[in-house]
């Protein structure tokens, strides 16, 4: 399965002095995104009638910092909806 990360969705480690409660920092561009959103439709998920984009946050491969990208995840039958995984 392919890694797709959102355009528009940038995620930054915490500063050298940042206090070890702070674990990064996120930050949204919203032309961005939403141009990216209307291009990929099919990557939002629907939980309740409203759509959504789900994703996951992660470690770089390399331990340098952090990711999110795209939680692909489809429930194969309604039971599953509404599995937090």
């Amino acid at each position: 399965m392919m890694t797709i990360y959102p355009k528009g969705v940038r995620v930054f480690g915490p500063k050298e002095n940042a206090p070890s409660f702070v674990k990064g920092q996120i930050i949204i561009t919203p032309s961005e995104l939403f141009d990216w959103l209307k291009a990929n439709p099919d990557l939002l998920n629907d939980y309740k009638g409203i759509k959504q984009l789900r994703l996951t946050l992660m470690e770089r491969k390399d331990g340098t910092g952090l990711n999110v990208s795209v939680d692909t995840y489809k429930p194969k039958n309604d039971n599953d909806k509404d599995l937090p995984w």
